[in-house]
């Protein structure tokens, strides 16, 4: 893929991320910033990917699932921009359209490619993950070694809150 270099670019591949996964964008965008809430978000994306794979989550071109990914594009871009010192009042409008037309295609795209050429769905969610992550990190300048830390901090602090005593098997380091 090619680099993402201006700030429009990196705006508008955020919220092309989130019309994929809802709450993708935000986390990217947080977790770059080593935000303190990033951790919710990286959590949630986790369990989307998760009810993704499970097909328990309704079809995203639904306005049920549409307009939450309108709202994160729209206001990944904004955070985007204006964190760059871009001050583009439509920036939350195009940011807003960018998901909701990838949330929009992104499932006709897979049904295609699932009956034309009998790739499982699964494995095409898998394929979508990895296409949403490393355009969404290439946007937020974080690599798959530093995304992958980042949930894995996520997912100890969880079980520090939630099970302190509890031991969980050492989580593999890619490329350590």
């Amino acid at each position: 893929m090619a680099k993402i270099k201006t700030p429009l670019e990196r705006a508008m591949a955020l919220a092309a991320v989130s019309g994929l996964r809802a709450t993708l964008g935000p986390a990217l965008l947080k977790s770059s910033r080593r935000d303190p809430t990033a951790g919710y978000w990286i959590l949630g994306t986790l369990g989307e990917m998760f009810l993704d794979k499970t097909g328990l989550l309704p079809a995203r071109h639904r306005p049920a699932l549409m307009i939450p990914r309108a709202l994160a594009g729209a206001w990944v871009a904004n955070e985007t921009l204006r964190n760059e010192g871009v001050d583009d009042p439509s920036a939350p409008v195009m940011g807003a359209v960018v998901a909701a037309g990838v949330a929009g295609v992104a499932p006709v795209v897979r049904a295609i490619l699932n009956r034309g050429l009998g790739v499982s769905d699964p494995v095409l969610g898998l394929a979508e993950d990895y296409l949403a992550l490393k355009l969404g990190g290439d946007a937020a300048g974080m690599t798959f070694n530093q995304m992958g830390e980042r949930a894995r901090e996520a997912v100890e602090d969880l079980r520090d809150r939630v099970a302190p005593g509890l031991e969980l098997p050492e989580t593999p380091r890619i490329g350590v």
